[in-house]
This record gives C-alpha cells, structure tokens and sequence, in this order.
C-alpha cells in the first residue's frame, strides 16, 4: 500500500511520517510513504493513481489541496483523502470534492487522531479492494486492484492499463503477477498473457472482450463458452449485490 504526504510545511510533513510509521509497526501491512513539498512535485514525480491513501495540505503555494484532490478523484476514485490542514474556513469546499475520506486540524491533531484515521482507512480499503503489491529494481508499487483495467505480457515486461486508459510497463515477470490474482474477483484470466477487470468490459462476444479503452482482448478458443459465463456470473452477481 502507498500512503503519500503533500505539505509544504516540512515539520509538519516530519512528524506525520513518524506516527504513521509507528502506526505500521503495531499493524501488519505492507506500506510505503513519499511525501512531497507541492501540489506540482506530487504530479511531476509520482504515478498518483498507484496511491491508496494520501494526505494533503489545503493552504499551499500553487496548486492547492483542493485542486489537487479534484484532480486525484478524477481518476483514482478509490483513493482516500485525508486534509490535513491548519484552518476549518475550507472545510466545505473540501467536502464538496466529494473525495474527502477525513479532515484533520493541525493545531489538535494528536498521534491517536491519526491511528484512528488509519483504522478508519484500512477498513474502508479493506472493503473495496485489494493492492498489488511487487517490487522492480529498488522501487516497490502498490496497484489497486479496482483501478486496473487489464494487463498483458509483453517480452520480459508486463503492461499495466489502468482506468484512467493510461499504461505503466514494468520489467516483471507475467506468472508472478499473475499468482496474485489468481481466482480473484474481479480478475478473468482470458487468454494466455492477459488478465482483464470484467468491471471494464463495454462488450463481449464469442471471440472478443470490448474494454473501456476500446482495446479487443481476445478470448481462448477452447474456453470461449467457460470464460463467457463467468463474465456474466459476476454481471448478474453485481446486479444482485446492487439491488440488496
């Protein structure tokens, strides 16, 4: 899991890091953190859909937390926003985002306050999804699962396209990849090499599975009628869970 830190206010950055980590070391769940000084360095140097949980500051030069959380929504609906912010006066706007997961006031936030968010988020994480989690060179990635839309084999490299139709390649084995989805919703392994999210598929046919991107995977000749009625198992399934 990925947790980003965006405060122009180094202390505050500091000693935010410092409760979460010691939040981790009594839970036992891979994390990593990456705190950034500006709205600007959080978009320039990072893949910000890979985040599940990011707290940001409102009151910064240039981009500010509002913006920035517009922006995060936009194509990572799953990520959980905490403002952690010096004043109350932007509370609504914060919440008109309709991305913000918590707010927090620096001037009485206590470690406990951010154990408690913590929880919170983990529970909510906990209930939607699950992350990806591998490890390329020195650099380790936590892809949430509802925001992958495909991925495929390619030579030595595996390809990642996510909702927002943007691909990240990664120099990974397919199979280790694949051992982490195996048998998970909603994961369809439809041919060799590629694994769809049949929460992206416009279309679907005998041959062919129409992704969002507007990308035709094809489907295994021999599994074309097996791999079908799984697709639409889990429609009706999905169906059923939204009616209750």
């Amino acid at each position: 899991m990925k947790i980003a830190i965006i405060d122009d206010d180094q202390n505050d950055r500091e000693y935010l890091t410092t409760y979460i980590k010691n939040y981790g070391q009594n839970h036992p769940f891979p994390f990593s953190i990456d705190t950034f000084s500006s709205g600007e360095l959080f978009f320039k140097n990072s893949i910000y859909t890979e985040y599940s949980i990011i707290f940001v500051d409102i009151y910064m030069e240039g981009i500010d937390g509002v913006e920035i959380a517009h922006t995060i929504h936009s194509s990572n609906k799953d990520c959980l926003i905490i403002f952690f912010t010096s004043s109350q006066d932007d509370m609504w706007r914060a919440i008109k985002t309709h991305a913000c997961f918590d707010y927090l006031l620096k001037t009485s936030v206590t470690e406990q306050n951010i154990n408690d968010v913590l929880d919170s988020a983990l529970k909510r994480l906990h209930k939607y999804d699950g992350t990806l989690d591998f490890i390329v060179g020195k650099k380790n990635f936590s892809l949430n699962f509802s925001q992958l839309q495909y991925l495929f084999s390619k030579d030595k490299y595996t390809v990642f396209t996510f909702s927002d139709n943007k691909q990240l390649q990664c120099r990974i084995t397919f199979s280790s990849i694949a051992e982490q989805l195996h048998e998970k919703e909603p994961f369809l392994f439809c041919n060799r090499g590629i694994i769809l999210n049949m929460n992206y598929v416009c279309q679907a046919n005998n041959e062919v599975f129409i992704m969002q991107d507007g990308k035709h995977l094809p489907l295994r000749r021999k599994d074309c009628n097996e791999l079908l009625k799984k697709y639409q198992d889990y429609q009706f399934k999905k169906l059923n869970e939204e009616v209750i």
